[in-house]
């Protein structure tokens, strides 16, 4: 009699112990819980499985090529992160780590509560592949950080010196890269597009191109925009590209920036669709974010 009850309080306590472990996913429209320490799941290409440290990475060149690129994630030891830095990268069909001409890179912010994952989860990988096997755009990386502090606030996070003084630096040495501002982009959706304004425009200088996709911003951004504008030398402004949906909680940021745009008459392209804030936007409108950028490669040549 002693063991049954033994069994059923164990069996109780199991219960209540599993009932604890079902916590909620954040309130957020954007419904990907990030995994911190994960590696990424492989999306219809090779994904390593383990993060390496910077000081053992290797790519080189194989003496086969398929039509598929290749993804693979490392870590990186971040002073300004104090702690690990996880950055996804994007290899194209062929990647040759000797060719005499650099790649060109493209930059990729992911939104609250995402991860570097997300935008290969909209199916950034296989568009790469498909405009670069087809000939419709040069090979280029795909580099995808991962802001593992996504709630804190953007003048109490170091992130955007890491991305500018460590991510960029360990890209441009450790990959076959061309490190000419033309041949940088930077795309970002909600909050990371909020960084690639910022980015963007506060370091010009770092990129030819930046896209800001269903763009919110940080406090105090809009009133900064004209002077940040003004800061840029003449003729010397990125492609811009910014667009949101009609249903976006922020659809009047976004529209406000673009006003700005126009009153400093800075080039852009502004595209108001049909939409929310949300993953089902954004795959409807990848595949033009991407043709997009692959289309700077090709002014830039």
């Amino acid at each position: 009699m002693k063991t049954h009850i033994r069994i059923l309080a164990m069996l109780i306590l199991t219960a209540l112990a599993l009932a604890a472990c079902g916590g909620q996913v954040p309130a957020d429209q954007a419904t990907r819980t990030p995994g911190p320490t994960q590696p990424p799941v492989e999306v219809s290409r090779a994904v390593e499985s383990t993060p390496i440290p910077a000081s053992q990475i290797k790519v080189s060149s194989s003496g086969t090529c398929s039509n598929t690129g290749e993804v693979k994630r490392y870590q990186l030891d971040s002073e300004l992160m104090n702690g690990v830095q996880y950055v996804s990268v994007y290899f194209p069909p062929c990647y040759d780590a000797a060719r005499a001409q650099g790649y060109p890179v493209l930059y990729l912010l992911h939104g609250q509560t995402f991860d570097d994952q997300m935008w290969l989860d909209l199916g950034a990988g296989q568009i790469a592949d498909e405009l670069i096997s087809s000939g419709q755009s040069q090979p280029f990386l795909m580099v995808m950080p991962f802001e593992e502090f996504y709630y804190r606030q953007p003048d109490t996070t170091n992130f955007p010196q890491a991305f500018t003084d460590e991510i960029i630096p360990f890209v441009d040495k450790t990959f076959n890269t061309c490190s000419e501002r033309a041949c940088r982009a930077l795309g970002g959706i909600s909050r990371g597009a909020s960084w690639a304004l910022r980015l963007g425009l506060q370091h010009w200088e770092l990129f030819g191109s930046f896209g800001a996709h269903s763009l919110p911003t940080f406090k105090g951004d809009l009133s900064d925009l004209p002077d940040w504008l003004d800061e840029i030398p003449d003729d010397s402004a990125p492609r811009i590209y910014l667009d949101t949906g009609r249903f976006d909680p922020e659809v009047k940021t976004a529209y406000r920036v673009e006003q700005v745009l126009n009153e400093k008459g800075i080039l852009h392209e502004w595209h108001l669709s049909d939409g929310r804030h949300n993953t089902e936007y954004w795959s409807a409108h990848i595949r033009e974010y991407m043709r997009w950028y692959a289309a700077g490669w090709e002014l830039n040549k």
